[in-house]
């Protein structure tokens, strides 16, 4: 079975959409889909559990305070009961079948981390400079090859989750997942996608999210590592 965390901060505008694509692309496939209310002020607390009272294949739960973009898939990885792993986002920017193409991979090739890998961007041009910054340090400082670093869902068999033991409660949580792979020798398999515009709410990453990144990543070169 795949469990399929989705961290959700203020997304009562798209999460009644992505959950239904999601169930929808995922039908006869065997799944969970593990809904993270991370703090939301808005009206994703009702919504995500309105959609577990609707279907039972999706599961709700609640933290009071936002625990970071990692933080809060880390608490939904510790609920899921699958065999596959794994995580995308609550904003419905990539299309759901991609989860799917992603499973197909872990689950009929063998891959040890299926990903997506964003081709083309239609949300904007600053985030698509954003991702082109985190590639391009990921490629040449530390040898990671691929264009696209946060690129999700990201989905991998239990027993490569377990043995990445992924600790970002931040936004580095997607680049700890790549250089652990790469120390580790995993194989990594990539599926093509567009970025969609978002269908409403607002965008959590920021220029900020991009000194964060950059300074985890020297820190990282220097031996730190997050607990």
């Amino acid at each position: 079975m795949l469990s399929l965390v989705l961290p959700l901060y203020n997304e009562e505008a798209c999460v009644q959409d992505t959950v239904t694509g999601l169930l929808g692309a995922l039908q006869g496939a065997g799944c969970e889909l593990i809904l993270v209310n991370n703090g939301s002020d808005d009206q994703t607390p009702y919504r995500i559990n309105q959609l577990a009272i609707e279907h039972k294949k999706v599961k709700a739960y609640h933290l009071a305070d936002n625990a970071g973009y990692g933080g809060g898939i880390l608490f939904g990885l510790r609920q899921a009961q699958g065999s596959i792993l794994g995580w995308s986002w609550g904003d419905g920017q990539i299309a759901p079948e991609h989860v799917r193409s992603c499973l197909n991979l872990v689950r009929r090739e063998g891959a040890q981390l299926a990903k997506v890998r964003r081709i083309e961007r239609q949300d904007g041009q600053d985030r698509a400079m954003v991702s082109a910054i985190y590639s391009q340090v990921m490629r040449r400082g530390f040898g990671v090859h691929t264009t696209d670093v946060n690129g999700c869902p990201k989905l991998m068999p239990r027993a490569v989750f377990e043995g990445l033991d992924l600790r970002s409660k931040d936004w580095f949580l997607d680049a700890e997942t790549l250089l652990k792979a790469q120390e580790q020798q995993l194989e990594v398999r990539e599926v093509e996608a567009t970025m969609l515009p978002r269908p409403g709410g607002s965008s959590k990453v920021n220029w900020r999210t991009v000194m964060e990144f950059n300074q985890r990543l020297l820190a990282w070169k220097r031996g730190w590592r997050p607990e």
